[in-house]
């Protein structure tokens, strides 16, 4: 039984596209499915699913599901079948089309402000596709807002979030429509 639900509708501020999708809690856990367009206007559907405990379970993408991601009970990644060896130990999913799978590890770790944590995620590369860690700090700084640093490249993100932990914005990237 999906209860709670909550829609967000983003606008890209680096380009052209946009994403829209709800958050529930669902089966036990927590739903988020939505639809991303990228500059070209391409629609790209997914789905994540996480855990009771915030952690990523499954991720679909495309039409027919074509990329099926999986993280079993002893927290193993499969991309279509295959194991991801490379992304043991990730909790959560990384999306870099859209901003909606960082609500995961905020609601999950309740940091108070002025707190951070070491996240690891699995991130996917649509191109390839493959999953491919991905190390970020996340630093709440204010009641509403966060930072990430990305451990590698040291690229930093000032994000702000509403009252249920949801992803509102990506300062320069999105921003959610009211």
């Amino acid at each position: 039984m999906i209860a709670g639900a909550f829609a967000v509708l983003w606008v890209r501020q680096d380009g052209p596209g946009n994403d829209a999708c709800r958050f529930a809690e669902a089966e036990g856990g927590f739903l988020i499915d939505g639809s991303s367009t990228d500059a070209d206007w391409t629609a790209l559907r997914y789905r994540i699913r996480a855990r009771g405990d915030g952690t990523t379970r499954r991720v679909r993408i495309g039409a027919r599901s074509r990329i099926f991601i999986q993280r079993n009970a002893e927290g193993d990644w499969l991309l279509n079948g295959t194991p991801a060896p490379e992304v043991a130990g990730a909790k959560d999913i990384h999306l870099g089309f859209t901003p909606a799978a960082l609500t995961l590890p905020i609601r999950r770790l309740v940091l108070g402000i002025g707190e951070e944590a070491t996240v690891d995620l699995a991130s996917l590369d649509l191109d390839q596709p493959r999953l491919t860690p991905l190390r970020l700090v996340l630093r709440r700084t204010a009641k509403d807002k966060y930072q990430t640093a990305e451990t590698d490249s040291g690229s930093t993100s000032n994000l702000t979030v509403d009252a249920q932990g949801i992803v509102r914005a990506v300062e320069g990237r999105w921003i959610a429509q009211k």
